[in-house]
């Protein structure tokens, strides 16, 4: 008689499910050949106004696919979570009917989820990189590589934050309407929100405003630490300037990742606590 398998065991099982089904998706693969178009699209036509073409350096280059990056990655995650969740089609519960935990199939979930976009990422920013690299040189790589490693770090974020809000709302166009909304405050209304706020808070200093703030926001906390990371912050928004003038370039960025890690786990632990009371 085969015993059991171990707790990790049957994570891992739910994960491999969930990485395939992810990968063979034909959106993933796209979105893995826009990564590379962007990535060798802005670095060939990057001086296009100028009438300049050809491969430029990799700081133009970050820079430039900075907030495109920003954008895409935690729509494409948010999008990833909720459809594994409210689009199965009657596979979650039969799921959940086996003898496997509920928070081993969450976990699962989101490993299987986030290790698929990390891989469609890695695909597509090493594709288009070393493209690059071979036709400007690798001079000021660590930046492109910063970037590549937040983009990363923002998709796993993205999925815990999708697997939560669909199991806050089960429903699938009330979790996808909280997950668009979400990403269209964090990546469209935020700045918005935050001068609003500055300016209605005059006798606050501005520091009191900006840096919680940007703690609140991951895509404008991922975007201040690849700023860091290329070594100009200061030159990019204030939010760049508090970050290094309260902690500097090192301190800035270790605080920032800290502050990413937790919003990438709370959510899921909340998930699994939801996850384990509600009856599906």
């Amino acid at each position: 008689m085969r015993s059991r398998p171990g707790r990790w065991a049957r994570v891992r099982i739910v994960a491999r499910e969930e990485f395939r089904r992810a990968l063979e998706t034909r959106w993933m693969f796209g979105f893995t050949v826009l990564l590379a178009a962007l990535v060798l699209g802005l670095s060939f036509f990057g001086l296009g106004q100028s009438r300049e073409v050809g491969f430029q350096s990799f700081a133009r280059v970050t820079l430039s696919l900075m907030n495109l990056v920003l954008f895409i990655v935690p729509l494409t995650g948010l999008v990833l979570g909720v459809t594994s969740i409210t689009g199965s089609s009657g596979t979650l519960p039969l799921l959940l009917a086996q003898p496997v935990g509920r928070g081993e199939v969450l976990t699962g979930k989101l490993a299987g989820l986030a290790g698929a976009l990390t891989v469609a990422q890695l695909v597509g920013f090493g594709g288009g990189g070393v493209i690059v690299a071979f036709q400007a040189g690798a001079e000021q790589v660590n930046g492109f590589l910063a970037l590549t490693g937040l983009s990363v770090a923002l998709g796993w974020l993205s999925v815990s934050t999708s697997l939560c809000i669909a199991v806050l709302w089960p429903d699938r166009l009330k979790a996808m309407s909280a997950a668009l909304l979400l990403w269209l405050l964090m990546v469209v209304a935020y700045d918005l929100v935050v001068l609003g706020a500055t300016a209605m808070l005059r006798g606050v200093p501005l520091q009191g405003v900006l840096f919680p703030a940007l703690l609140l926001n991951p895509v404008d906390l991922a975007r201040v630490l690849t700023t860091l990371a290329v070594g100009s912050g200061a030159l990019f928004g204030p939010t760049s300037a508090v970050l290094m003038k309260m902690f500097g370039n090192a301190g800035g960025i270790a605080v920032g990742l800290t502050v990413l890690a937790i919003e990438s786990v709370a959510p899921m632990l909340i998930a699994i606590r939801v996850f384990r009371r509600r009856d599906w």
